[in-house]
C-alpha cells in the first residue's frame, strides 16, 4: 500500500516543485513530504477512530452480521474518492503551470505559514496520540 501512495506522490511533487523559485526546490520536497506524512498518520488515526461508528468486532463478524462492516465500507470508499471532485483543479499543460507560477499570488504569508505549521505539528500529536493509546489500550475506541 505504501508503495501506491508513493507513486501517487510522485506527480504532486513533481509538479509542485515546478512551481517554486528556483534554489529552493529542495526545501520544497522536504515541506511536501512533511505534508504527505502527517497527512499518512492522521489518516491511520482516523480509520482507528471510524471503527467505533459501526459495530466491526470480531465477535459480530463470526456472528454473520456483516452490516457494519458493509457500511464501514461504504463510508471509506466515499472518503476514498472524494479527491476526484478536486482532478479539474490540476493545471492540464505545462502552459497552465507555467501561469500559475507567474500569476499574481503572494510570494509568503506568515499567516499561511503559520496555519501549515500548527495543522503539521496537531496532525503529529494527534498521530502519537493514536499509536500510544493503541498501544497502552487496545480495544480502546471499541475495536477488538
Amino acid at each position: 500500500m505504501d508503495f501506491l501512495l508513493g507513486t501517487q506522490f510522485i506527480p504532486l511533487a513533481v509538479m509542485m516543485v515546478n512551481l517554486v523559485p528556483p534554489g529552493i526546490e529542495g526545501a520544497s520536497y522536504a515541506l511536501f513530504t512533511t505534508t504527505f506524512n502527517a497527512a499518512s498518520g492522521v489518516a491511520s488515526g482516523l480509520s482507528t477512530i471510524v471503527l467505533g461508528i459501526w459495530d466491526v468486532s470480531k465477535e459480530t463478524l463470526k456472528a454473520g452480521d456483516l452490516s457494519g462492516l458493509t457500511k464501514l465500507t461504504f463510508l471509506t470508499t466515499a472518503i476514498q474518492v472524494t479527491p476526484l471532485l478536486l482532478v479539474r483543479l490540476v493545471p492540464h499543460s505545462v502552459s497552465d503551470l507555467e501561469q500559475l507560477k507567474t500569476g499574481d499570488l503572494p510570494s509568503s504569508s506568515t499567516l499561511g505559514g503559520s496555519v501549515y505549521l500548527a495543522c503539521v505539528f496537531l496532525s503529529t500529536i494527534f498521530a502519537l496520540f493514536i499509536a500510544i493509546m493503541n498501544v497502552s489500550s487496545p480495544g480502546w475506541m471499541g475495536e477488538s
